[in-house]
This record gives C-alpha cells, structure tokens and sequence, in this order.
C-alpha cells in the first residue's frame, strides 16, 4: 500500500538539513526504463511480506552479496541486471524491495529532492534503518541457510550506500562496495550528514568506494574523508572513480553508449574482484 502524505513522519531538523546534499547530486542521470522490460535470470519471491529479487551463483558460489538499489527502487533501470551480473560471477544475490512498493516518482521525484519537497523528503525519511535493518538480517541468513553462502558482502547504489555501511556498522556483511555513493543521506535518518562523519560511524569492513563525476571526490576519492575514514577503523578502503560517468551510471546509464557500457562493466568486474578478495 503507497504511504500518503498525511501518515509520512515529521521531518527532523537533521532530515532538512540533509536535503542541501539531497540524495542524488544535481547532474544525476533520471530513471530507466524497468528491468522487467529485459531477460532475466532470477526470480521475485517474499521474505516475511516483502517482496526479494533473488538470484543463484553460476557455478560455485563464491559468497553472498545483499544489493541496496537506489533511489528508483526495485524496479529502477538495469538493477536486476546488476544483480544477474553478479550471479554470472559467481555469487549468490538477494535484494530486498526496501520501499514496499513505492516508488519515488509518485512522491515528487528527483525534482521534489531538489525542490524540497515535503512529500518527497517524508517518503524518504520514512525508508529508515528501523525497516531495512531487519530485512538486511533476514537477506544474510536466507543466503546463509537456502544458498549456502555464509560469507556476504553488500553492494549498494547511491541511497544504498547508506544501508550498506549500516550494515557493516552492525557485522552483517564482511566486504562492501558503494557505486556512486551518495552516503549524505544519512542525514534523514538522524545520522551525520557528512560522509566521512557517517563513514567513521559505520565503516567496519573493507570498502571500494565508485564516485562518478558529480560525486565529492573530497568524499569519495583515494584521500576523501570517507576512505580515511574507513581505514582509521583499520579495514582497507579503495576509491575507483569514474569521471567520465554521471551519477547513477551503473544501473541507470545508456549502455547502447559505448563509453557507458564500458565503465558499467568495470565497474561490475572491480566489484565483482573486490567481493572475491574479501568475503
């Protein structure tokens, strides 16, 4: 059922401080055409009501990965596809529809982040640790039990960096990998809205951090605050950036671009040999 303005949380003043940075930088690449528009290897099924994509390792698996999608959710552009891709690689992947079936665009968009918009920052807010916490618990032990993947990993996309090192913060994954991050969101949920403050927080498992251009590399870079960050909590942290890409590139961009469809697929294959190395 769609959340409606009226039942959406009072916005705390760290919420509406967090909008300055919004969730997605301006530049970000809008939403892309579903991946139910394209050939698929999983499948959905409900984990305690909630809908999973879920997909198995070819071959040996080398671990498990949890996906936290962005911002369009778990229909937005190529995201089932990434997580295909990882299965190509050897991994076992779950992804779970943290929004419950709604959708940004039908709460003001990218434009209501930008605007502000009290719909849009409330829809946000409401996407908050206390509901995607235990649904990333129940993803480590579903591969861990039905997949034989005790070792997980977590890859995330723009607002799914935010689950992700919550996720590391509390010891569910070992290894995690951020695509253009946009960790300033943590702010809505009552978190330091600066990166490196969140990241020194909840940083506690080696990290590949893949900033595109719109992304702070003071952040996201080889000696951004959020890489010092996670390597004082003594776990080693790598930034791979890619300049040419917008933000969202990796599941949003226009792979028919060649240059596009390159970086997709570095980005994919780092990721891929960084999960490797360390779950």
């Amino acid at each position: 059922m769609l959340l409606r303005s009226s039942s959406l949380p009072a916005l705390s003043r760290t919420a509406r401080r967090a909008l300055s940075g919004s969730c997605c930088p301006p530049g970000a690449l809008p939403a892309l055409a579903a991946d139910e528009d394209r050939e698929l290897d999983g499948q959905v099924i409900q984990l305690d009501d909630v809908n999973h994509y879920v997909v198995a390792a070819e071959g040996t698996a080398r671990g498990g990965l949890i996906v936290a999608y962005d911002v369009f959710g778990f229909s937005g552009g190529r995201i089932k596809s990434v997580c295909d891709s990882f299965a190509k690689c050897g991994f076992n992947v779950i992804m779970p529809d943290v929004y419950t079936g709604t959708e940004i665009n039908g709460f003001g968009g990218l434009d209501g982040f930008m605007s502000g918009a009290e719909e849009t920052v409330g829809w946000i807010s409401a996407q908050n640790p206390a509901k995607y916490m235990p649904m990333l618990e129940g993803c480590k032990a579903f591969l861990a039990g039905e997949m034989g993947s005790a070792n997980v990993g977590g890859f995330g996309l723009c607002w799914g960096a935010v689950p992700v090192f919550h996720a590391a913060g509390a010891g569910i994954i070992r290894a995690g990998v951020s695509a253009h991050p946009s960790l300033q969101a943590a702010g809505f949920y009552g978190e330091p809205g600066q990166p490196g403050e969140f990241a020194a927080k909840t940083g506690k498992c080696p990290m590949l951090l893949l900033p595109a251009q719109e992304d702070s590399l003071d952040d996201y870079g080889e000696e951004g605050a959020v890489t010092a960050a996670v390597r004082d909590l003594g776990f080693a942290c790598v930034s791979h950036p890619f300049p040419e890409m917008h933000h969202g590139f990796v599941a949003r961009g226009d792979t028919s671009d060649a240059a596009t469809a390159r970086d997709v697929e570095t980005a994919l294959q780092i990721s891929a040999d960084f999960f490797a190395e360390h779950l």
